[in-house]
């Protein structure tokens, strides 16, 4: 009898990161010997043996509603950490305490998407999990034609891509362009986010001139980014940042961005090694140091053979940790090995 497993996917929960992260586990349990199925309706599960959640939210949901299934749970974030973090609710905290309880001591196969991650998890529940596989976020591949496009690597331009909320250091980043645009007169920042409004206004507080404030669809991103030179990713030292691993360095490094962030993602510095063509700050120095650093870098990546070793480096990275067929073969030899 084929082993089977249903993947339990309500709307809400998937978007073009997701999808991709989801994919490489279906192709891994497909390869495994497994049948794949997908359904956003909690009802379908009611006699399913093996489910696949995309939180502890949803693993202490459908526990309740199929005790018996062996459940794979993804833990894409702290619950608990965020719920304080960004909302500053300890009523809410305690909340996610009791269900990522839960879900690491009921899960068949926990998810993580990074070594800090799991060794958090480990360390505050005191659960001893057997079965856990660790893969970083990731949704997209090398594209070697995005480092071709002439005059790139010659202008300071500038991009960021995302949100306007406070835990992703938006007030930071401009406070450091502001500074680059004193030493740097040609550089140039856009900001790619749909509160358009906010952005303004933000921008007037720290006095940018040369900017530009754009929103692109998923589909037209990758072709919007690979105009750009560098792309900020400005963290705080916080347990939320240290387990995490940003898509947004995945998504500038394929399209050829080089990456301005900051030294507290515990995976990226264990994995993306420290090179001199990424430009990694120190999340305790002064902004004022920052834009030393940034304008220090910049003047020497004009060198004749910058592009090519910063491609090497590039190929590097996703040859060794942004390698869709690697994690499908793994998670393949996971579950065989689990049985």
């Amino acid at each position: 009898m084929t082993n089977k497993i249903i993947f339990f996917l309500p709307k809400k929960t998937m978007n073009e990161a997701t999808v991709y992260y989801v994919d490489i586990l279906k192709h891994g349990f497909i390869k495994a010997g497994y049948s794949v199925e997908e359904t956003e309706d909690l009802s379908d599960l009611k006699k399913i043996n093996k489910i696949f959640v995309m939180s502890a939210k949803w693993c202490f949901i459908v526990k309740l509603f199929n005790p018996k299934a062996k459940i794979v749970t993804w833990f894409q974030g702290l619950g608990a950490e965020e719920a304080l973090m960004t909302r500053n609710s300890l009523v809410r905290k305690r909340l996610w305490n009791c269900v990522e309880f839960f879900a690491l001591k009921f899960s068949w196969i926990n998810i993580y998407v990074s070594e800090r991650m799991h060794n958090y998890y480990q360390d505050i529940y005191r659960v001893k999990d057997k079965n856990f596989f660790i893969m970083p976020c990731f949704n997209k591949k090398l594209n070697e034609d995005a480092f071709n496009l002439v005059d790139k690597y010659d202008k300071p331009s500038f991009v960021y891509a995302g949100g306007l909320d406070k835990w992703q250091c938006i007030e930071e980043t401009l406070d450091i362009f502001c500074q680059i645009e004193k030493s740097i007169p040609a550089a140039s920042l856009t900001l790619l986010t749909k509160d358009k409004i906010k952005a303004e206004e933000l921008i007037k507080r720290y006095n940018i001139k040369n900017y530009k404030i754009s929103f692109v669809s998923l589909n037209e991103l990758d072709a919007e980014l690979m105009k750009y030179k560098y792309g900020f990713l400005i963290r705080q030292d916080h347990i939320v940042n240290n387990v995490s691993t940003p898509t947004k360095m995945n998504s500038y490094l394929a399209n050829g961005v080089i990456p301005i962030y900051t030294n507290v993602i515990d995976d990226f510095n264990e994995n993306i090694r420290k090179s001199n063509y990424f430009v990694m700050l120190n999340a305790y120095d002064t902004v004022k140091t920052w834009k030393e650093t940034i304008t220090r870098f910049d003047s020497s990546s004009s060198l004749i053979d910058f592009k090519g070793n910063f491609l090497n480096e590039v190929r590097l990275v996703f040859l060794t940790y942004y390698n869709q067929e690697k994690y499908i073969l793994n998670f393949c030899d996971f579950l065989k090995k689990i049985g």
